[in-house]
């Protein structure tokens, strides 16, 4: 199963982290940073399949694709966003990772207004 190889190479990736942030610090966020990509390189199939049924889901709804090509940067900004914020944080800079992290929110913020116009609109037809 896929999930034992992702979670061997994070085990060993904070292994190597843990000994590596002792000695030699600078080369320890890199090893994080390398497995960490590894990792994510590891989903990229499941995260294929995860955007191509919500774009088939939405092509049956006949919902508007410009908002399957927001919702898709929303979730892509907030996986960047923790997974930068995690790198952050482990290369000892807690207060930025918490500022990378409220950024993020702020921009997901404005990226889904328009799905709440959007919205609002569907709601003011309603009536």
């Amino acid at each position: 199963m896929e999930i034992f190889k992702i979670c061997f190479v994070g085990i060993v990736t904070a292994f190597c982290f843990m000994i590596l942030k002792e000695n030699k610090s600078d080369l320890a966020v890199v090893t994080a940073i390398a497995g960490g990509c590894v990792i994510l390189l590891m989903t990229m199939e499941y995260i294929f399949g995860i955007f191509s049924t919500i774009s088939a889901l939405m092509e049956k709804a006949g919902i508007n694709n410009g908002i399957f090509n927001i919702l898709i940067k929303i979730i892509g900004i907030g996986y960047i966003i923790d997974f930068s914020a995690g790198i952050i944080e482990d290369s000892g800079a807690k207060s930025l990772s918490e500022k990378v992290v409220l950024c993020g929110k702020i921009v997901i913020m404005a990226m889904s207004l328009p799905i709440l116009v959007k919205l609002f609109e569907i709601i003011e037809s309603i009536l």
